[in-house]
C-alpha cells in the first residue's frame, strides 16, 4: 500500500501546521506528513504544551520553509492567513 503525502502549510509554521502534522503522524502507516511555512519561524511553545496535554510530542519539531519541500508536491492544506 502506498502512503499519501500531506503538507500542512501556514504562514509561520509555528503552531497550527505543527499541531496538524503531529496529529496526522498518529496515522504514519497511511500518510507521509510534513508542515511548512511561507515565513518559517520557531515552533510556538504553547503549541508544544497543548499537544503534550493530549499525548503528542512536538519537542523535536522544527520550522520548515515551504521552498524546502521536495517534489513531487504533496496534497496541501492551508491553515491560517
Amino acid at each position: 500500500m502506498s502512503v499519501a503525502r500531506v503538507l500542512f502549510l501556514c504562514t509561520h509554521n509555528s503552531a497550527r501546521s505543527q499541531m496538524a502534522e503531529g496529529l496526522r503522524r498518529l496515522a504514519a502507516d497511511r500518510f507521509e506528513v510534513a508542515s511548512a511555512g511561507t515565513e518559517a519561524r520557531g515552533v510556538n511553545p504553547l503549541a508544544v504544551r497543548a499537544m503534550a496535554e493530549i499525548g503528542v510530542d512536538l519537542r523535536g519539531h522544527t520550522c520548515t520553509g515551504a521552498s524546502t519541500i521536495p517534489p513531487p508536491p504533496p496534497a496541501a492544506t492551508s491553515s491560517g492567513s
